[in-house]
């Protein structure tokens, strides 16, 4: 049974509260969309993910990665780095099936929040731009 994330507490790391409230919502699907294409170790992936976003206090670069990296395994995109999973086991499965298309829907998802990630940086940045103009005045 997957333990639920803390989303109700607060964190000035508004990245972090938006993948936690996604891994709140859609953590056993992104399990069992890994399980679907890379068998146990997609699911331990998502899991161990899971794991780190409940401990973290910010949302870090490698665990920022991590989900890139889980969107790239969704997607069927086999180079990820040294992690080649063994996709075998998706050539077997039916594009027309339920299991697919919940697959695709949850990888646009994910795809989603990595924008929105990006958009709070560059939100951050402007911001951090104008209080040194600010400074400088």
């Amino acid at each position: 049974m997957l333990r639920k994330l803390p989303t109700k507490t607060l964190s000035a790391d508004l990245q972090l509260t938006a993948v936690r409230e996604f891994f709140d919502k859609h953590g056993a699907a992104l399990c069992n969309a890994a399980e679907l294409i890379d068998g146990e170790a997609g699911t331990a992936r998502v899991l161990r993910l899971m794991s780190r976003l409940r401990e973290a206090s910010r949302l870090e670069r490698a665990t920022r990665r991590r989900l890139v990296d889980l969107h790239r395994l969704l997607s069927l995109d086999p180079v990820i780095d040294a992690f080649e999973p063994d996709l075998s086991s998706w050539m077997l499965l039916d594009p027309a099936s339920p299991e697919v298309e919940e697959l695709c829907l949850l990888t646009d998802r994910l795809y989603d929040l990595l924008v929105e990630m990006g958009e709070m940086d560059d939100d951050r940045d402007a911001l951090a731009l104008a209080l040194l103009a600010q400074d400088a005045a």
